[in-house]
């Protein structure tokens, strides 16, 4: 079986046309960024996701990545379990600690320093939620007496992969994930990380399922030049996280045709990645045919690809 292909946005205002490319094109699921208070202008995830599952009817549609401790658990709960509603059962969560911008925590009103355990206690309410059954919940920071909540997600529950780049998630990854989804990480580092949560798994009693995503988000600028791609990666990441990538865009960023793409590519699926999301750097006013070149002479030579056994 082959890696899965998601397209992000990035939170990106993307016209309808765009985001119907992406059903339209054969992709496997649409996403966007997240970012409440930001250096740089970013549409809010719920919303867009919104907008995204009235435009298609088959593709998943998720946040890559929800900034989970920004908000109150059972409001995430209720978000996303209509949202799933609405769409039919078309909804992937993933979720992350955040903290790299902590003007967004003190403009949420959320400690920094909480924010790991608030995710923790964020899944674990949340799964409750959507068993449809009542419960109590008594944690360090939750604490939550006789709730419920209806309507419950189409297939019972919302798999919710875990984001970010260090231990601490990681280890929730391998106890409350669905899914490990590292960000900004060399394909060589996403094996190392697949390998060690599939360890803190074990460690914690837990066999990893057979259906457990091990994802990676990745930047891609598409074009015959290849110093053209690269100028392109380097000037849309320093905006994007508002730093100089001219010494970091070979690390975090595929860029150039599709065979030297593709490449690039194959190595996370070598790695263990069996889901991709890529964040495709295009000019706004040419997203479709840009991501139909993507889709015709990108993905094709990934399907051949069989993602790597994490052991």
């Amino acid at each position: 079986m082959s890696a899965k292909i998601g397209i992000t946005c990035g939170g990106d205002h993307w016209q309808a046309a765009d985001i119907r490319s992406v059903e339209e094109f054969g992709y496997h699921s649409f996403w966007t960024g997240e970012h409440i208070v930001y250096h740089r202008p970013i549409l809010e995830a719920v919303t867009t996701l919104a907008w995204a599952a009235a435009l298609t009817s088959r593709i998943k549609i998720g946040p890559a990545t929800l900034l989970l401790p920004l908000r109150h658990p059972t409001m995430v709960a209720k978000q996303f379990s209509c949202l799933d509603v609405l769409s039919g059962g078309r909804v992937l969560l993933t979720v992350g600690v955040g903290g790299d911008y902590p003007r967004e925590f003190a403009g949420c009103g959320v400690p920094i320093n909480e924010r790991g355990q608030r995710s923790t206690e964020a899944i674990e309410i949340m799964r409750q939620y959507w068993s449809g059954k009542r419960f109590d919940y008594k944690g360090k920071i939750f604490d939550l007496a006789d709730v419920d909540m209806l309507p419950r997600p189409v297939n019972g529950t919302i798999p919710i992969w875990v984001s970010g780049r260090q231990e601490g998630p990681m280890r929730r990854a391998a106890k409350l994930g669905d899914g490990w989804h590292p960000y900004m990480y060399t394909a060589d580092r996403c094996r190392d990380s697949f390998t060690q949560v599939k360890q803190f798994a074990r460690e914690g009693g837990r066999e990893l399922p057979a259906d457990y995503v091990f994802a990676c988000f990745i930047y891609v600028a598409l074009d015959d030049d290849v110093a053209k791609a690269r100028a392109s990666g380097v000037k849309e990441l320093s905006y994007r996280y508002d730093q100089d990538f001219a010494q970091l865009v070979e690390k975090y960023c595929a860029f150039g045709p599709p065979a030297r793409i593709t490449e690039y590519l194959a190595k996370y699926v070598e790695a263990g990645a069996n889901y991709l999301i890529l964040a495709p750097i295009m000019p706004p006013n040419d997203r479709r045919r840009h991501l139909e070149r993507l889709a015709r002479e990108v993905m094709p030579a990934l399907d051949q690809i069989a993602p790597g056994r994490v052991s």
